[in-house]
């Protein structure tokens, strides 16, 4: 088998593997809702956070980027075995079609999430640099913890850190098959850009939607009440303090 034949497999395997929406599982097993029609409508981390709380989005993120790093990285190992040298074009084929998997899956008519997470796990799995994606992400927690309130501008500065990163290593490194690596690495982020040009815009007039990652963090949602209608602005989210609904529930 030619080594063209072994990237149209592995694009066409990581593609049906990335189209599976953990968001929608989840959030259907959990609640019985259909993520797709609460909050922003987005089948990812970031409305999941928002509508069904911390611990379902951290679930979500971690199997997000799983769908992606791992087959990626498995592709990697198994065609570097077989056909050395071409060990990270595959990786980055296999992880980028995941990702196009996951932004528009063919399961769900082609309406997915828009990549974040499945970005993070594409350099999470990487063997040459997996250290510093995982820094970076600290790096964003601690950042939007503390500082910066925007999920969008949090997953803009992770995704250009690491594209930055990854683009400098390689060329330092001069991998084989360099330029169509980094022409892979950078058509996902232009593509990872272009799926929240909403978010871009509602930043530049001031209407970008804020997340208190410590409330969420700190309190358990009880209930949810969401505004209808995909970016028609901030969803409003009743919660209550865990030790609140634990007296109530003595009390009652």
């Amino acid at each position: 088998m030619s080594i063209a034949w072994v990237f149209v497999i592995i694009a066409i395997v990581s593609y049906l593997i990335g189209s599976i929406s953990f968001a929608r599982i989840f959030s259907w097993a959990f609640a019985r809702k259909d993520i797709t029609k609460v909050g922003s409508h987005n089948p990812g981390t970031m409305n999941m956070l928002r509508t069904r709380g911390f611990g379902e989005a951290i679930l979500t993120l971690v199997m997000d980027a799983i769908k992606c790093g791992l087959p990626a990285l498995i592709s990697y190992f198994v065609t570097e075995h077989f056909f050395a040298g071409y060990g990270d074009l595959a990786y980055f084929i296999a992880g980028a079609a995941a990702i196009i998997g996951h932004c528009f899956p063919v399961y769900y008519k082609f309406s997915g999430g828009k990549g974040v997470a499945c970005t993070f796990g594409l350099f999470t799995f990487n063997p040459h640099f997996y250290w510093m994606s995982l820094i970076a992400f600290v790096v964003c927690f601690l950042l939007m913890l503390f500082v910066i309130k925007y999920g969008s501008v949090i997953s803009f500065i992770y995704i250009l850190s690491m594209a930055i990163t990854s683009t400098t290593l390689f060329s330092v490194w001069n991998v084989p098959h360099l330029v169509p690596i980094l022409v892979i690495i950078w058509c996902i982020v232009v593509l990872i850009f272009s799926l929240h040009h909403k978010n871009i815009a509602r930043l530049f007039t001031g209407k970008e939607n804020k997340v208190d990652l410590m409330s969420k963090i700190c309190k358990k949602k009880t209930a949810v009440v969401m505004e209808q209608g995909e970016d028609k602005g901030e969803e409003i989210v009743v919660e209550e303090d865990s030790n609140k609904t634990e007296n109530e529930s003595k009390d009652n």
